[in-house]
């Protein structure tokens, strides 16, 4: 795997887990500047770790487990505070959050499958405007047609994967 491409991996696996990592920290770390560190220091720590991360297993479990240890070395560093958890409460909540399953991977999981039926015209489209940072502007200039013409077909697509993701999720809403 190119650099390149473990590093687009990594960055949508954390924006796919960092609402879990987040909760976890705040569960056990409920003052909120003090969790919003934590969680930085563990997307460092995360970040200089994952090579040796096996993109086959479980990215959640393995991040709970550092963010844990990364709550773990802010507690160590206040020791004297009277309010701290102990080991085994943060472990309990750590096994919680690791065994749940995650919403957003079942929705991820529909729009990858959604994603592969549409036309490759559309997904290039997709592509271009959300992976290339191109704008309406700028796709609208390559496809030889208006602005707004782009609008409407994004809007379209948009309206397509919803009621996919939401009919293979089994779900009337978003």
């Amino acid at each position: 795997m190119s650099e390149h491409d473990r590093g687009a991996l990594f960055v949508r696996l954390l924006l796919q887990h960092q609402r879990r990592i987040y909760g976890l920290i705040l569960a056990l770390v409920p003052h909120g500047p003090d969790a919003d560190d934590i969680l930085q220091e563990t997307c460092s720590v995360l970040w200089e770790k994952f090579g040796e991360f096996d993109p086959k297993t479980n990215f959640a479990a393995w991040a709970l487990r550092i963010a844990r240890f990364q709550v773990m070395a802010y507690y160590s560093t206040r020791r004297r505070q009277k309010a701290r958890l102990s080991d085994e409460t943060i472990d309990a909540v750590l096994e919680r959050l690791a065994a749940r399953p995650d919403r957003e991977d079942h929705r991820a999981a529909a729009l990858d499958g959604c994603l592969t039926r549409l036309p490759d015209r559309e997904r290039r489209l997709l592509e271009e405007r959300y992976r290339g940072g191109a704008t309406p502007g700028e796709l609208a200039r390559r496809a030889g047609t208006t602005v707004f013409a782009v609008y409407k077909a994004l809007d379209r697509i948009h309206d397509r994967l919803l009621d996919c993701i939401q009919h293979k999720l089994g779900t009337g809403t978003p």
